[in-house]
């Protein structure tokens, strides 16, 4: 009884903000997926990356912490966060992967914070992809979903639903090769401040979103068994209206173009359309067309995609789809061209707490 007595005496000395806890946050969801001949990543698109499986899929489950304490500063508080991605269907061999983390100051002329984070182009999808961390992401149309490492970002008060938000990254001594048959071997070292850099400009009034970004970035990818490492930059709009607190209209366009070292440059096209429809409080009907082209690296891909989810509780949902693709993919010197018309499957269940 003494002892718990001292411990409350001792509280009730010590400041408020010595009291400051973080917020424990999670998202579990989980899903059974069937896929046949269903693209997953536009960034390595090969005959390898269309799946034909039954699949019970984690789709971006996480754990984090966050939180927000003063300092002894007029207006400066630390802000933090440590996410990481769990797996909670056990496939991979990391349970834990690191998710948008990092350590910063807010102050009176925004938040400044270093750690790995969303690009701004990612970011400014918004709410708008109505299958995010699903099967049927947008992620299989865009080539710009990245989360980059090592970043230095800054975040503008907000102006009335208006945030700027500007990002940059070192590369750390990453090194991009290009083995194109035919030309000599390249290589390139990426060890500047900025090597990649995005600035972007939202809108969030709650009935309207509004998002412009654009980057600058590098990326290493292998297409086929062949090497490209390059430079990358995307411009994407993002445009979302709220017309009553049923319907939720979207539509997301991104311009992208990828320069292999020793290599003629590819441009690239990204469209989605999307809507959903609140039928009642708990029971919603959605839908959504996405497709990537590129004439320059005889890339298409087509998807549509429909579903419905349903409340079961303040922090749980549960949902359904189904989704068609047809994917071209032809280039100049290839024999494993890829044209196929693909479908997926899926159910699932989303907790949040």
């Amino acid at each position: 009884m003494k002892k718990h007595l001292l411990a409350m005496a001792v509280s009730a000395a010590l400041p408020v903000t010595a009291l400051a806890a973080p917020t424990f946050y999670g998202k579990i969801n989980l899903s059974v997926d069937k896929t046949s001949d269903y693209p997953e990543d536009a960034r390595l698109f090969t005959a390898d990356t269309l799946s034909d499986e039954w699949a019970v899929s984690s789709n971006s489950s996480r754990l984090g912490v966050r939180g927000e304490e003063p300092l002894d500063f007029d207006n400066l508080s630390v802000i933090y966060q440590y996410e990481a991605g769990y797996d909670v269907d056990g496939d991979s061999d990391l349970t834990f992967s690191t998710r948008n983390s990092f350590l910063g100051l807010n102050t009176g002329a925004g938040k400044f914070f270093a750690g790995r984070f969303d690009s701004v182009v990612k970011d400014a999808e918004g709410w708008v992809d109505q299958f995010n961390e699903t099967v049927a992401d947008m992620e299989m149309v865009f080539v710009s979903q990245n989360r980059n490492d090592n970043t230095l970002n800054w975040e503008s008060p907000d102006f009335s639903g208006v945030v700027i938000r500007a990002q940059i990254a070192p590369g750390e001594g990453d090194v991009l090769t290009s083995n194109i048959p035919g030309q000599p071997a390249r290589s390139e070292t990426k060890d500047g401040l900025a090597d990649t850099w995005g600035l972007s400009a939202t809108l969030d009034n709650g009935a309207l979103y509004a998002a412009l970004a654009y980057e600058q970035a590098y990326e290493q990818i292998d297409i086929l068994g062949i090497d490209f490492g390059g430079d990358r930059d995307a411009l994407r709009g993002t445009f979302g209206m709220k017309p009553s607190d049923a319907v939720q209209l979207g539509v997301i366009v991104e311009s992208a173009r990828f320069d292999p070292l020793g290599d003629d440059e590819a441009d690239l096209m990204s469209y989605l359309v999307s809507g959903r429809v609140g039928l009642n409080d708990r029971l919603g009907v959605k839908a959504q067309a996405g497709v990537l082209d590129s004439s320059d690296l005889e890339l298409d891909i087509r998807v549509i995609t429909l579903g419905a989810d349903y409340k079961l509780g303040d922090q749980t949902t549960a949902y359904g789809l189904v989704s068609a693709s047809d994917s071209d993919f032809d280039p100049v010197g290839t024999i494993n061209d890829v044209d196929e018309s693909g479908t997926a499957f899926s159910v699932g269940m989303v907790h949040k707490f």
